[in-house]
């Protein structure tokens, strides 16, 4: 089974604000045939949200709502995958991460991003587990432990209110696209940005 090059946990905010962050680079030279594909069991707490204070989003915008135009934004890709499922457990090999799920499939990839929310933990097999998060505000909060850019060790990172920071969509989605920032970056052997411009030829994103 030959890995993938990225493999998103968790489909809320930071999950996909990380998948399309990543996306968006495609047409870079040294992006080359990489693949994204993002896991998602379809709980998060976005769902439940109504949203009056996220930038870009409309006005008393349900969350639902939401995350199914970022998953749109997302599909606008042809490099993107999504797979409906949970993830149970992780195993680190060589130059790569195999994912088990429930269902018993197993998948694999080079680099793996836990983007799962901060409320509940259901994967074994990373190298720590989480800790108390210092600003959920409630004590059964949790967050991941990382280096200050959301890396936990080469090839695994954490995206999302999962990398400690504060319960709002902005800041959700902002960690979720540094984290893609930090992934490309690593492709692209130097700091890199990615920013759309107008398209002359409106060629759609491949």
């Amino acid at each position: 089974m030959k890995p993938v090059d990225v493999i998103i946990i968790g489909g809320g905010v930071g999950g996909l604000t990380c998948a399309m962050t990543i996306c968006s680079a495609v047409n870079k030279s040294w992006f080359g045939k990489r693949r994204v594909h993002i896991i998602d069991d379809g709980q998060s707490d976005l769902s439940k949200a109504q949203l009056y204070n996220a930038p870009g989003v409309a006005i008393g915008a349900s969350g639902t709502e939401t995350l199914e135009h970022m998953r749109r934004q997302v599909d606008q890709y042809q490099i993107a995958t999504f797979h409906q499922g949970s993830v149970v457990a992780a195993k680190r090999a060589a130059d790569h991460w195999t994912l088990h799920l429930q269902d018993d499939r197993i998948m694999t990839s080079r680099v793996i991003v836990m983007a799962t929310g901060y409320k509940r933990w259901e994967l074994q097999g990373l190298p720590d587990p989480p800790i108390r998060h210092p600003r959920g505000g409630k004590a059964d909060r949790i967050m991941l432990e990382h280096d200050g850019v959301y890396r936990i060790e080469d090839g695994l990172y954490v995206a999302g209110l999962l990398g400690g920071g504060s319960s709002q969509f902005a800041i959700a989605a902002g960690i979720g696209a540094q984290v893609g920032v930090e992934i490309l970056s690593l492709w692209a052997g130097k700091r890199t940005h990615v920013h759309d411009v107008p398209n002359p030829s409106d060629t759609p994103p491949v």
